[in-house]
């Protein structure tokens, strides 16, 4: 994981010709977890906090770490902030459009 923090801090791989889906809304409430691992593989450090309320859903059975949190919003919050610090695209934001999560132009934007 140091080998990507100390990346994240010196190049920026993406462009707006990067621009697209990069976590599919078909993952449902599971997209959360895909969003933080991307990130995380980033060079981000989000962590789950173990006294996150847990939310009584089908994900409780399931590998999610934060999908069954209360504060997924403010987890995924942080993962595109991290990304938009740390990897900015002039005229694209990373976060999430019609559902999907990735890197879009803010021309697209109505």
């Amino acid at each position: 994981m140091a080998e990507n923090k100390d990346r994240t801090m010196t190049t920026n791989p993406y462009s707006a010709t990067d621009s697209g889906c990069y976590v599919d809304n078909a993952r449902g409430i599971y997209a959360t977890d895909a969003i933080i691992e991307f990130a995380n593989d980033h060079g981000a450090d989000i962590t789950h906090d173990p006294g996150c309320p847990s939310i009584d859903c089908a994900a409780t059975t399931i590998d999610a770490t934060f999908a069954t949190c209360e504060w997924v919003g403010e987890y995924e919050d942080r993962a595109d902030d991290w990304m938009n610090d740390h990897f900015p695209v002039d005229g694209c934001s990373w976060g999430r459009q019609d559902g999907d999560w990735g890197l879009w132009s803010l021309e697209d934007e109505d």
